[in-house]
């Protein structure tokens, strides 16, 4: 039986669809940071706490490797991620594993870095917490409206597919009056950080971006005169447009 290899799409819609689907299968894992250049998508995710079970730590050696990591990545090994069978690297030149997740035949990556390696500090919040728990879903579904927005304005507009840059970044801001409006014992789900979605025009038409804008009704404006921005509420997360 001959075998079939998808084909990639190279684009930012395709990008963020396969990206997308990257950050569910490979574990719904804390997004510490998501980068977006053209059709090239990076992520970084805190492993789960127990995710690995034993856990080891280093130094490490060709004779001592970090077996926890190693196994994690064997048993996924063979197994479909987003369509694509990915390759695993585990990096052991410190004191904890990291394991580098690619998805050949795309320009999808990801490293996976142990609880220990993330601060508070990495992501602008005053601790980390229950409250990360979440987050891998609340960016996962502006990834998808914004892949949904862009297919829908290409394919109303026509021309070239549009193409963008996007960072994952965590934003302070005043979350005493959110702490009091819930239980106690819930205080620790809400997040200290908002996180956004930073959306850069790389190439767009001028009616592609005007399609795109038709799905951000209600808005606010915001930025300086020079740097002009629309920012669009979507549950738990932020999405952050030029205008």
């Amino acid at each position: 039986m001959e075998e079939t290899t998808m084909i990639a799409d190279r684009s930012s819609i395709g990008a963020l669809i396969t990206g997308n689907a990257f950050m569910l299968q490979v574990g719904a894992y804390f997004p510490v940071s998501m980068a977006l250049r053209g059709d090239v998508f990076e992520a970084v995710f805190m492993m789960r706490e127990g995710d690995l079970g034993h856990r080891t730590s280093g130094p490490y050696s060709p004779e001592r490797p970090p077996s926890d990591a190693v196994g994690w990545a064997q048993l996924r090994t063979g197994t479909a991620m987003a369509g694509y069978f990915p390759s695993f690297r585990i990096e052991a030149g410190g004191i904890w594993p990291r394991i580098h997740v690619t998805l050949p035949g795309t320009s999808v990556r990801g490293l996976i870095v142990m609880p220990e390696e993330v601060t508070a500090e990495a992501v602008n919040a005053p601790y980390l917490g229950a409250w990360q728990d979440q987050s891998s879903f609340d960016v996962r579904l502006g990834l998808d409206y914004l892949a949904d927005w862009l297919g829908s304005c290409h394919h109303e507009a026509g021309g070239t597919a549009p193409s963008i840059d996007l960072d994952l970044v965590y934003r302070p801001y005043d979350y005493e009056a959110s702490l009091a409006k819930v239980d106690q014992r819930m205080r620790e789900l809400v997040p200290p950080v908002r996180p956004v979605l930073e959306l850069r025009w790389r190439s767009a038409t001028p009616a592609q971006r005007r399609a795109f804008v038709k799905h951000l009704k209600g808005a606010r404006k915001s930025g300086s005169r020079s740097d002009r921005r629309w920012n669009y509420r979507l549950g738990g997360i932020e999405v952050e447009v030029p205008r």
